[in-house]
């Protein structure tokens, strides 16, 4: 992987550049782009060990034999990599099925068999919707950290949505409401977004939504 080579270059001209004076233009370009490709690899979250990383360098650009030949290099790398995001997904995995499993506990919270759990915070004496309806909903949703990700009260209008097209976990969830309900739904992330998130939601993550049943629209209520 000719890319991490580069990257393991400009790591090393990093190392040593912020005790030293920039005094001409190929000192700033050295720094800028270490400072730079130095982001880049910080964002991928790499437990490296620094030293040997710095040794890498050193040996590529005096010419001295690697350690490692190129086609057991690319091994080492991809497989490196594999395992580093498979520990990293193991745990996002385990974290939220440990909300889960300890949310269940609370009072007042059920679980579908499907899997999605939750709470009547108003029940609604309407009609229930079903998949083949419109309805319009004023809704919060966060992931199970915290982090709210959509308001539609913060924008100030519902919002109408084909029950056919949300995520798993709405049409499990909402089906269950009456017209006039207000219930919080906590959505496995195999019911949501899956292993690979979407925007601002991160993979494997369990989603905590508050939903207002406003109004059911069904495409057959204006036939003649």
């Amino acid at each position: 992987m000719k890319y991490i080579i580069g990257i393991f270059f400009c790591l090393a001209l990093t190392s040593n550049s912020q005790a030293q004076a920039l005094s001409n233009a190929n000192d700033s370009l050295s720094y800028a782009l270490g400072q730079d490709l130095g982001s880049y690899i910080k964002r991928m979250d790499l437990p490296l060990n620094k030293a040997k990383l710095l040794q890498a360098i050193g040996d590529v650009l005096e010419n001295k034999e690697p350690v490692f030949k190129d086609e057991e290099r690319e091994s080492i790398i991809r497989t490196g990599l594999q395992k580093i995001q498979d520990e990293k997904n193991a745990g996002l995995k385990k974290a939220a099925q440990d909300f889960l499993d300890k949310n269940k506990t609370k009072a007042g919270v059920k679980v579908t068999a499907e899997g999605v759990q939750y709470e009547v915070l108003n029940e609604g004496t309407g009609l229930k919707a079903t998949l083949n309806d419109t309805v319009t909903v004023h809704y919060i949703g966060k992931v199970y950290t915290g982090e709210t990700f959509d308001n539609s009260y913060e924008r100030g209008e519902p919002l109408d949505l084909d029950l056919n097209s949300v995520i798993e976990g709405w049409k499990i969830g909402v089906l269950l409401m009456n017209k006039g309900s207000k219930y919080r739904f906590y959505i496995p992330y195999t019911l949501g977004y899956g292993e690979r998130g979407s925007g601002p939601i991160p993979p494997y993550s369990t989603l905590i939504f508050e939903v207002e049943l406003l109004d059911i629209k069904s495409p057959n209520e204006n036939a003649i």
